[in-house]
């Protein structure tokens, strides 16, 4: 008679991953396909007031059916704190090289100019969700990564020789994603 196997690699299927970090399992993509980008909230360690993405003058959020068929589950804890993931306006087919895309055109009042400076005085951040994973933002030079990336940048008059402070506001985003192919496919 055979006894069941009792544990964590009780089915044959369940890799290390899937067990190690639940709900963050490896997906497979064929090439040319979408792969999933969520927005976050937009937050600062300096202020405990969160805004959801879609708040700053952005490109506008994509359309329902498309949002629908990406849906992600969201844990307990992201439901207890109210996070709603988002679909981001970026778009990551796979394997394909993209350069330089415009995603949209915004103007930007003279209220929502200040609003952002001073997110950016706050030192705000940008949080975004690739394939289940967090975006982070790297400096090979520095030797450090950071979750999301900084709404902008404020250049002290000192560094600049003007008159005034200076922000710069990122708006042309790199994003560089690695992969790993299956050897046997």
């Amino acid at each position: 008679r055979k006894k069941k196997k009792k544990g964590l690699f009780r089915r044959k299927e369940a890799s290390l991953a899937q067990v190690l970090f639940p709900g963050v399992s490896p997906e497979e993509y064929n090439d040319n396909e979408p792969i999933p980008a969520f927005v976050e909230l937009v937050d600062s360690q300096k202020t405990q007031l969160p805004f959801q993405y879609y708040d700053l003058p952005t490109c506008k959020e994509p359309h329902d059916a498309i949002q629908r068929r990406f849906r992600q589950r969201k844990n307990l804890g992201s439901r207890l704190m109210g996070y709603k993931l988002r679909m981001s306006p970026y778009s990551f087919p796979t394997k394909v090289n993209k350069g330089c895309t415009p995603l949209c055109f915004v103007e930007v009042g003279d209220k929502k100019l200040n609003w952002l400076r001073k997110l950016i005085d706050r030192q705000y951040r940008i949080h975004l969700t690739l394939d289940k994973l967090p975006v982070l933002m790297r400096s090979k030079e520095l030797n450090y990564a950071m979750r999301g990336f900084p709404i902008g940048f404020k250049a002290h008059k000192a560094s600049t020789g003007l008159e005034h402070d200076e922000y710069y506001f990122f708006n042309h985003l790199k994003f560089t994603i690695t992969y790993r192919e299956e050897p046997n496919e």
